[in-house]
């Protein structure tokens, strides 16, 4: 080694040696990441909502009604209204999906039946038989819950004689 690359070293180790002390610049953690996957939920519709034949009041108004829980069909006012006999019932729906999950159910507050062949039209107020549910089974599993949709509409001596049909989504969602 030459006397100038030995200067050369004893330089660079002093000024190593004299240094200050430099701050860390950097530091690492480890982190873990998670998630759950679940099967889709769906929705399957059953029955159909059915008010049946109603029999209109002479006077005075009534309210037909379908109970969201049982199905029943009643009438009630201070009309003299009559339930004619005909197939009625809730309307009924099955959820399927992930084991254990719990759902919320929602429904339009109202929608409109219109009259074939006319523009008349009855506001027909829904009730669900639960705002929420629960998947039966467990986690990994499949499991399905139902409920029912009932709702109730006023019937007067003006309401127009025909026959009244409408339609309204029902939306169920994963909480």
């Amino acid at each position: 080694m030459t006397r100038l690359m030995k200067i050369a070293l004893c330089v660079a180790a002093v000024s190593a040696l004299s240094s200050p002390a430099l701050a860390q610049s950097s530091a690492t953690q480890s982190t873990t990441a998670t998630t759950r996957i679940i099967q889709p939920i769906t929705l399957t519709k059953n029955t159909d909502l059915a008010f049946g034949s109603v029999v209109k009041p002479n006077s005075a108004a009534n309210t037909v009604a379908i109970d969201a829980a049982s199905g029943a069909r009643s009438v009630t006012g201070g009309g003299d209204a009559a339930l004619a006999p005909s197939t009625s019932g809730r309307a009924t729906y099955t959820v399927s999906g992930e084991g254990g999950q719990t759902f919320s159910i929602s429904t339009p507050a109202t929608f409109n039946m219109t009259k074939a062949g006319g523009s008349d039209t009855i506001t027909v107020t829904l009730t669900q038989s639960a705002a929420t549910g629960t998947v039966s089974g467990s986690l990994g599993n499949t499991g399905s819950a139902t409920f029912g949709v009932g709702g109730s509409f006023p019937v007067a001596a003006a309401t127009a004689s025909g026959n009244y049909t409408g339609s309204f989504d029902v939306t169920v969602a994963y909480n």
